[in-house]
């Protein structure tokens, strides 16, 4: 009973029809999660954006866990189950292939005569040459010969039977290596001004979304953003867009640079860094009346509208006043100079807020200065535009299981090549009757293109025919 039960539970985990419908349900979840936005994969502002203007669809998707598809316990249960059943296919793959590897099967004429290729030679010569000399011709012929008695086995490209279980390993392989690398992922958007340095550090993204497995395994190298280029030109003068140059620092040396653009990343110790979106950076200084700096940053500016005009709300250090500028990059409009060699110059425009109401509307260029006063000290401090900078996002992922995936999916290929132009032939032959009336029974196939194959093994009977003399 017990023996029943586990052949039944087997039949049904081994099942093809089992993973026919695993995989399709897979592809339907996924053609889901692809259309629904996923909120373990997006940043939390585009998240809550998406949310906030379709209120009612993220309320539906969220309530029956379509905006956590990939995490959900539908979708980890039948990847799981089509683990298990990718286990029980290969098993009883590799049983059988190794069976037929370490088990020759000898086959008698009853067998060999149902063969589609199939032929039977009647000699007069005595059955142990016949014997002798058929298995010298199946050598020859390429094949791997075997003798049990008055019967035959011949095998050509017998290890062609581990390519469909090999493929199925490396199924397995990729699913494993994709899981461990999505438990192992960090992933984040790290934001840079021209000159300025970061570690590789938790508190230093922007974004970030870390595996259980990472762990916050940071390697804590400097990330610098040494130029950066809104119109970038490579070294064939081919305009790539925008580009940043990154420098990669460890114990105060540059241990590597690179320029990243679309379609160009850089890569360093498993870490890869891509462009992603970038604005300008005003420096604002507040100043005491007697010239020191009360505070100031560099603002980080975006292009929200592809305007080329840059937008940024901030607050003044503890003062309580607010501001909002847009600053963009003009020219004068003098002379016949080709754009790209204007030289631009930066102008903001700039509103200051005091609990609501505005106390400054005007225009500043580069070292332009403007009075603020103070009402809770009485006193004026100066607001001061002294620099600017462009800023970008870089996007920089740490995935271990990437390599794996591509040792994966190589075997597969290998794997593959094997199935399909590694194919086993077997050839067996029973030599039945007496000297002077010897009748030999031949038959032969292959796993694949067995059309393919009756050439082959037309011409071995033939050969076969003409060294025994055979009608």
């Amino acid at each position: 009973m017990d023996f029943n039960i586990e052949k039944k539970i087997s039949a049904f985990f081994s099942s093809r029809k089992l993973a026919i419908v695993l995989i399709t349900l897979i592809v339907i979840f996924s053609i889901i999660g692809t259309l629904v936005p996923q909120q373990s994969q997006l940043k939390p502002d585009v998240y809550d954006k998406w949310k906030s203007t379709h209120p009612e669809q993220a309320d539906i998707f969220g309530k029956i866990g379509f905006t956590h598809l990939f995490s959900s316990f539908i979708f980890l249960n039948l990847a799981a189950l089509l683990v298990i059943n990718t286990l029980f296919c290969t098993r009883t793959m590799l049983s059988s292939a190794f069976r037929r590897l370490n088990a020759p099967q000898f086959q008698k004429k009853a067998y060999i005569t149902g063969l589609e290729n199939s032929s039977v030679i009647k000699t007069k010569k005595d059955s142990s040459s016949v014997i002798s000399e058929t298995v010298s011709l199946l050598k020859s012929a390429g094949y791997k010969v075997r003798q049990e008695g008055n019967c035959i086995l011949a095998e050509k490209n017998r290890f062609g039977i581990l390519g469909t279980p090999l493929f199925h390993i490396c199924i397995l392989f990729i699913i494993i290596a994709a899981v461990y690398g999505s438990l192992g992922r960090m992933e984040g958007d790290m934001r840079l001004i021209e000159g300025q340095t970061l570690e590789e550090e938790h508190g230093n993204y922007m974004f970030i979304d870390e595996g259980s497995f990472f762990n916050e395994q940071h390697s804590k190298f400097g990330i610098s953003l040494e130029k950066f280029f809104p119109d970038y030109k490579d070294e064939t003068n081919t305009p790539r867009g925008a580009a940043g140059e990154l420098a990669i620092i460890e114990n105060g040396q540059k241990v590597k640079t690179d320029i990243v653009y679309s379609n160009h990343m850089m890569t360093y110790k498993g870490y890869t860094f891509l462009g992603n979106v970038y604005g300008l950076a005003p420096l604002l200084l507040l100043r005491n009346p007697d010239g020191t700096v009360y505070s100031g940053s560099y603002i980080t500016a975006s292009d929200l509208d592809n305007s080329g005009r840059y937008v940024a709300s901030f607050q003044m250090g503890d003062t309580g006043l607010e501001g909002g500028l847009m600053v963009y990059m003009t020219a004068p409009l003098t002379g016949k100079l080709m754009e790209s060699e204007a030289e631009k110059t930066p102008i903001m425009f700039l509103r200051i807020f005091d609990n609501g109401k505005q106390i400054y509307d005007g225009t500043l260029r580069l070292n332009d200065t403007i009075k603020i006063h103070d009402n809770y000290l009485g006193f004026d401090r100066t607001l001061g535009f002294y620099d600017i900078k462009y800023w970008s996002n870089f996007y920089v992922v740490k995935d271990d299981g990437t390599l794996p995936v591509y040792a994966g999916v190589g075997l597969m290929i290998f794997s593959l090549m094997v199935a399909f132009f590694i194919i086993p032939k077997r050839i067996w032959v029973e030599v039945a009757g007496d000297s002077g009336a010897v009748e030999i029974y031949i038959g032969g196939r292959a796993d694949k293109f067995r059309s393919l194959y009756e050439e082959e093994y037309s011409g071995i009977v033939d050969k076969i025919k003409r060294l025994h003399g055979a009608d």
